[in-house]
């Protein structure tokens, strides 16, 4: 069933234009009487039945509304190093398929690019894998603020080559909050580790 975001409430009729409105009309051809799903991107899902095709987009008249099912139990940032090219991008793709409620790019010292507006990825693919929340990518900052920020709301996963506890052991320490620590291409150096 196609899902698409609204800046609006999951209520009464509720007409869906713009891109989304053009995709539903003219790609995706739903009819009259056929159900979609709105999601708030606060975590609701509103199941909806198309009333009319209007031009390019579609009058929708709302169904039910109901908690999103696609958002996991643990509320995860990814901190992630600057890296190269547009491999960050692919990070904060695949971040918010696997749940993230934030992506956090940060500057360590071995990254090989340096915080500039331009690192941080512009926008995030808003439907994916049934999600219903739409993450949040942060401003870019240092290591040493992230981990401090990341100690006094929840638990921190970092990864190093070095470290001692088992991936299961570390996350079954972890709560509802999780701070998951990625290196840059040349990984975490060892005063970053201790820090950690």
């Amino acid at each position: 069933m196609p899902r698409f975001f609204v800046d609006q409430p999951l209520e009464g009729q509720v007409f869906l234009g713009g891109e989304d409105g053009r995709h539903l009309a003219k790609s995706l051809r739903v009819r009259p009487g056929e159900e979609v799903t709105l999601c708030d991107g606060r975590g609701a899902d509103a199941l909806c039945k198309v009333l009319s095709i209007q031009g390019e987009g579609a009058l929708l008249q709302v169904e039910k509304t109901s908690p999103s099912q696609g958002e996991p139990q643990t509320k995860v940032t990814v901190c992630q190093c600057l890296c190269k090219g547009d491999k960050l991008e692919t990070v904060t793709q695949k971040a918010v398929e696997l749940g993230a409620v934030e992506i956090w790019p940060l500057e360590s010292v071995r990254c090989v690019v340096k915080v500039d507006g331009k690192s941080a990825p512009k926008k995030l693919a808003r439907m994916q894998s049934g999600r219903g929340v739409i993450p949040q990518v942060l401003a870019p900052a240092s290591l040493k603020q992230a981990l401090e920020e990341a100690a006094r709301q929840g638990e921190i996963l970092f990864f190093y080559e070095r470290g001692e506890e088992s991936l299961r052991q570390a996350l079954r320490a972890a709560g509802e909050r999780l701070f998951v620590c990625v290196g840059p291409e040349g990984g975490f150096a060892p005063e970053e580790a201790a820090l950690a």
